[in-house]
């Protein structure tokens, strides 16, 4: 029904303007001659009164020319030659304009023979004013010349000003004439436009507007039942959520403990070091106190090397604990290379025993970040050990680089750069998909939650490599919201 009733109202549409178009052009058609010939009335009426004051200052001129002498009969003389050339001028302008091809019909006629008739008086007052004109050109003027010639131009100016004024009236009769038909032709024109009008309106729009309203209603209908839906389906979505976020969380937690697991002796090893020094700090203040005369100074700074140790030994299980312990994603602000220096710290052990140089390049003056610090070690852990598995098959010094730097976009940037084997530029873009990966055994999910703890945080992560010669995995975090000001208190070169 809706189709049948909008394919009508099509149809009435397409009528409807072509009817309005052919009054556009219509409009066009019948009043563009009307406004061009008025274009033309005011202009030529200007011209024909500027020749009256023109033919006035010519003869007052004349006068004061003959009657003055010396410099000032020169300055009148210099003044009806200019006065001269542009009332001959404006005739010529004037003659062109009001005969010409356009001024068809009587009007066009009489206009024509008015200026027909003024001819002749123009041209007696202009012959007369040359010779005035040449008559005083010398330093003695000949008087008698220029006596006759003002007789001459006195003569004919007062016909000429009462035909001058015929040809104004003329003038005016003839656009007042036109205005009249072109306001007939405007009213005509409105009218059919106005007829037209209330035609679209009730036989177009009216129908037009119930179909709308009765679509507008379909439409509300419909958008409460989407609305119903997608409140269902937003919930659904959010349930699904929690339940990702929280096995993201398990399986973060899993990865993080089973990465302890495999890095169990390098952090023995690690920790082995404060402790062994702790028991050395402790037994040669034990011998030193069976001493007759021990000294006291040296055990004093042997104690106090002792509780160092201690308390670095205490910090270093404190960072592993931390690391495995399992929490709700938490958001804080913390600094990009305090974190980059402890996951050095955490992996230094494993690192030596493989024989790897690790080497901290951290850029200075870096905002705060805001995220879960946790997280972001837990990636940071996970593209150094991917490094250490490349660079076991180094035959060459295995160098790994941890770098931050300030990013384009004002946040951080994180590297992890290595000169180990590298990746096969055929697996780069797959190498942050979920179950793939580029070693045998490999479970293929490290990369995995790498990207998405990254991008939980707002970052992005990629990777380039040059097989043999440098890969470099890169992420990008925004900078704290909170304080973007704040800056690292934590560099070194």
């Amino acid at each position: 029904m809706n189709e049948q009733i909008a394919e009508t109202l099509g149809q009435r549409y397409g009528i409807a303007l072509t009817i309005v178009a052919i009054l556009v052009l219509g409009n066009q058609v019948l009043v563009q001659p009307y406004l061009m010939q008025l274009m033309t009335d005011a202009p030529l009426i200007n011209v024909a009164g500027r020749q009256r004051m023109l033919s006035q200052r010519l003869a007052k001129a004349a006068l004061a020319f003959e009657s003055r002498q010396g410099e000032d009969a020169k300055a009148y003389r210099d003044e009806m030659v200019q006065v001269l050339g542009l009332w001959c001028a404006a005739q010529e302008q004037l003659v062109h304009g009001g005969a010409g091809p356009s001024r068809a019909g009587q009007s066009g006629t009489a206009v024509h023979n008015g200026l027909k008739d003024l001819d002749p008086y123009f041209v007696q007052m202009r012959d007369a004013a040359q010779r005035v004109i040449q008559a005083g050109a010398g330093d003695r003027p000949d008087a008698a010349t220029v006596h006759q010639g003002v007789v001459v131009i006195l003569d004919n100016e007062a016909d000429y000003l009462r035909r001058m004024d015929q040809v104004v009236g003329v003038y005016e009769r003839e656009a007042r004439g036109r205005v009249a038909d072109l306001r007939r032709v405007g009213w005509t024109v409105t009218g059919l436009i106005l007829a037209t009008l209330v035609a679209i309106g009730r036989f177009i729009l009216r129908p037009a507007a119930r179909l709308i309203r009765r679509q507008i209603s379909q439409l509300r209908q419909a958008r409460d039942e989407l609305e119903a839906r997608v409140r269902e389906r937003t919930r659904a979505l959010e349930i699904a959520g929690e339940r990702h976020r929280a096995l993201i969380e398990q399986f973060s937690h899993v990865a993080r403990t089973t990465t302890i697991g495999e890095m169990a002796s390098g952090l023995a090893h690690e920790i082995n070091q404060p402790l062994g020094a702790i028991a050395n700090y402790a037994e040669g203040c034990l011998v030193e106190l069976a001493a007759p005369a021990p000294a006291l100074n040296e055990i004093r700074t042997a104690l106090e090397r002792l509780l160092a140790t201690t308390l670095r030994a205490g910090q270093i299980i404190d960072r592993i604990r931390k690391f495995v312990t399992r929490h709700e994603p938490r958001r804080e602000r913390f600094e990009p290379n305090r974190v980059a220096a402890e996951v050095q710290e955490i992996l230094q052990g494993e690192a030596q025993q493989r024989g790897i140089t690790v080497r901290l390049d951290l850029a200075p003056d870096l905002p705060y970040l805001w995220g879960d610090p946790v997280q972001i070690q837990q990636v940071l852990v996970n593209l150094v050990r991917n490094a250490f598995e490349a660079l076991a098959a180094q035959p060459v010094q295995p160098m790994l680089v941890m770098q931050t730097k300030r990013a384009d976009s004002g946040g951080v940037e994180f590297a992890v750069i290595d000169n180990g084997e590298g990746i096969d530029p055929g697996s780069l873009d797959r190498v942050f998909d979920a179950y793939f990966s580029t070693r045998a055994g490999g479970m293929g999910m490290g990369l995995a939650i790498c990207r998405t703890l990254i991008e939980a945080h707002q970052g992005r992560i990629h990777v380039t490599s040059s097989p043999g010669v440098r890969t470099a995995f890169t992420f990008t975090l925004p900078a704290g919201s909170r304080d973007d000001g704040a800056v690292t208190r934590l560099h070194c070169g």
